[in-house]
């Protein structure tokens, strides 16, 4: 080989390298902008895409075959190819911010989008696209690379779509992440008011029923004691923190003293990791060395089997009487 085709042959790989690393940082998507910034011009792109390399995922848009598929990735490609301005949103943002029972794979098909109504994009395939005249900088934040809107819109966007039940369990659950401040909320709504801004009116029903309640710090808190209150058992304390000793150990949901039962009701999105369920290993073994027994009831419980939550609550009580 002559001294001019291992340069070139460098060259080459050295490129190869370079693209393969960037895609690394974007959860392997690549644009035609970003290819020919780093020198890859339009020949060796099709040449590459011929050899599977680089596979288009959108027009303008590849994905590098080396990097797995991801849902995200599916997310930011749609964001990436709707181009400047363009912001995950809707539900596709619920699931980013992992707000309560809302998974990716538990989402429609299609990524949805906010984009300004003077932007005009050709439609893309698995993409739905939201005309915005109203989302400002404050709107915009970013969840694993992905302009996204913030916790507190996306509340608002989702708003119409949603059972009062569903949209309250998803704000408590925010809340108590710290995703979402009620009085920034509220001041949020405030702003969108003057704008038409959907889903509005229904944000602000639900704060004003369930601002500076002080028995239950979720709506699946307060489903729980209803069922125990329709079941006709003895309502327990709520949000009580547990101080042996005068020295606080844990926070407990529900706690019906008498008994020594202490009832954890758990949403999604939590007690997901191994460090997170470590934590709760350690909080039950803190709460047992008080005496008291621990029982855990998911969502799912609570609103598809209410009749083992009253049923083992039940048992548990009259034991202890």
């Amino acid at each position: 080989m002559s001294h001019l085709a291992l340069r070139v042959s460098g060259v080459a790989d050295s490129l190869d390298r370079a693209v393969a690393e960037q895609a690394l940082r974007t959860l392997g998507l690549l644009t035609i902008g970003q290819l020919d910034a780093m020198g890859m011009k339009w020949e060796r792109r099709r040449r590459q895409v011929q050899r599977g390399i680089l596979v288009p995922v959108h027009p303008r848009v590849f994905r590098h075959a080396a990097h797995p598929r991801s849902w995200e990735q599916t997310v930011l490609a749609g964001v990436l190819a709707a181009g400047q301005d363009a912001v995950a949103s809707h539900m596709t943002a619920s699931a980013l911010w992992r707000f309560d029972g809302v998974m990716p794979p538990r989402v429609a098909g299609a990524v949805e989008l906010s984009l300004p109504r003077s932007r005009q994009i050709r439609p893309l395939d698995g993409v739905v696209v939201h005309r915005v005249g109203d989302l400002g900088p404050v709107d915009v934040d970013r969840r694993r690379l992905i302009p996204c809107t913030t916790p507190a819109r996306t509340l608002i966007d989702i708003a119409p779509y949603l059972p009062a039940v569903r949209l309250e369990a998803i704000l408590d659950h925010a809340a108590r992440r710290g995703l979402v401040w009620r009085p920034h909320l509220r001041w949020r709504i405030d702003e969108l008011r003057r704008r038409g801004r959907r889903g509005v009116a229904q944000m602000e029903r639900l704060l004003d029923r369930t601002d500076g309640r002080d028995r239950a710090e979720s709506w699946l808190e307060t489903e729980g004691l209803r069922l125990i209150a329709r079941a006709g058992l003895p309502a327990p304390r709520c949000q009580v923190t547990l101080r042996p000793r005068g020295r606080g150990i844990a926070r407990v949901d529900l706690l019906w003293d008498e008994a020594r039962l202490v009832v954890e009701l758990s949403g999604h999105g939590t007690h997901a990791t191994r460090r997170q369920r470590q934590a709760d290993a350690e909080r039950a073994a803190r709460i047992a060395t008080t005496g008291r027994r621990m029982l855990t009831f998911t969502y799912e419980d609570v609103v598809e089997r209410p009749h083992h939550v009253v049923a083992t609550v039940r048992a548990l009580l009259a034991r202890a009487a």
